[in-house]
């Protein structure tokens, strides 16, 4: 195959990618902006939604120019249209990891801690975040204007990038601060939430058994007696809690001792058996005395109800997924990068399949969230029908 028929068909691939990304993001802000209901996880929107405007800045200052290169043949644009798409494809890196990382630990919050997210998730600090998060990036993708690197024309991938090659320290950098560092943090986020969602009864026995533990101890303590003899199924649980909330919202309503509910009689059998510090949280709860009192039983009763939810944990597969396509996509670049740099081998295919998986990058998102997600499909669909917005 010719150098003219590949730089056409890379050409034509990278265009088919590019208005793929353009259509999926516009259309993703426009869900985001018609739907009300997407309001109530405001903090996840926002950051899904600065993801998706960094994509659109990357396609028109980074794509573009790369596909008019190819279809060319040559670079026709100089040389201050190279250094603003190599400041920008910088920039879209910084900001798709540090974004996907702070929806990491904004998962991690939401169903771990559900309390704390409200307090550090609120709107203007959500704010606070983005704009930092822009600010701390254009600093660090400002480096080769400040002498740390060198900007040059790579004809083999149709694009101007870093020289990595004269600048191995700032390949360095680059990789600490874009892959290891957000990776790191994502997945320790991530395993939290795996461990709160998948084994909540494990947690429990562990805080229950006390840490020392001697060989003489031939006879289980009273406490691993309790949740020996547990044999309650989770839906039975799930009932008995369901009774003591109904309890502790009369006793906030009517300021004093509510009627007691009848539970079953073998709910109350089987709960005092195995019964767990979780389980006997909200019941037997004396009147709130003081406003400060019923403030808190408010808080507490809030983060229970927030706990677990079935939404929260699927959006948090898909923000999961968003973060799998992002190392997919980024992770043969800097395979390639360190190749040429330290191997000094060329590898013009790699560079080729590389270059097609980072302008990818900017089309899995919106897809991702549509495709995973049964709200943002549904919210879709509506959009597309032009429906009333929700």
């Amino acid at each position: 195959m010719s150098a003219t028929t590949t730089s056409l068909a890379v050409g034509s691939i990278l265009s088919l990618v590019a208005l793929a990304a353009l259509v999926g993001n516009v259309l993703l802000l426009v869900v985001f902006g018609r739907s009300r209901r997407l309001h109530a996880s405001s903090s996840t929107t926002c950051f899904i939604a600065n993801m998706a405007v960094v994509h659109i800045l990357a396609v028109l200052l980074c794509h573009v120019p790369t596909i008019v290169a190819a279809l060319s043949g040559v670079w026709v644009m100089g040389q201050a249209m190279c250094m603003v798409q190599t400041f920008f494809r910088t920039l879209s890196l910084l900001l798709q990891a540090h974004t996907l990382s702070v929806l990491a630990f904004e998962r991690y919050l939401r169903i771990c801690r559900p309390l704390k997210h409200e307090e550090v998730f609120s709107g203007t600090v959500v704010l606070i975040i983005l704009t930092g998060l822009w600010f701390c990036d254009t600093i660090i993708a400002l480096n080769p204007f400040y002498g740390w690197g060198k900007i040059m024309y790579d004809p083999e991938g149709y694009t101007c990038d870093l020289d990595w090659v004269k600048s191995e320290s700032l390949l360095i950098f680059t990789t600490l601060v874009v892959l290891v560092v957000p990776l790191a943090a994502s997945a320790a986020c991530y395993i939290a939430i795996l461990r709160k969602v998948l084994f909540p009864q494990v947690l429990r026995l562990r805080k229950r058994v006390s840490p020392v533990s001697t060989a003489d101890d031939e006879s289980p303590s009273l406490e691993q007696q309790k949740v020996n003899n547990n044999q309650e199924t989770y839906a039975e649980k799930l009932r008995r809690q369901e009774y003591r909330l109904q309890r502790l919202l009369q006793t906030h309503e009517m300021g004093s001792k509510p009627v007691a509910e009848k539970l079953p009689s073998e709910l109350k059998e089987k709960g005092r058996e195995g019964q767990s510090e979780s389980d006997s949280e909200f019941e037997d709860l004396p009147p709130p005395r003081t406003e400060m009192e019923h403030s808190r039983r408010e808080a507490e009763l809030r983060a229970w109800k927030m706990r677990h939810r079935p939404k929260e944990v699927a959006l948090a597969k898909t923000t999961l997924l968003l973060g799998v396509a992002f190392l997919i996509c980024w992770v043969p670049y800097f395979i390639v990068t360190y190749v040429e740099s330290y191997a000094l081998v060329n590898t013009a295919v790699g560079t080729l399949i590389a270059l097609v998986l980072v302008h990818l990058s900017t089309a899995v998102n919106p897809y991702t969230c549509v495709l995973h997600s049964h709200k943002y499909r549904r919210h879709c669909k509506r959009t597309l029908s032009c429906r009333r917005a929700l």
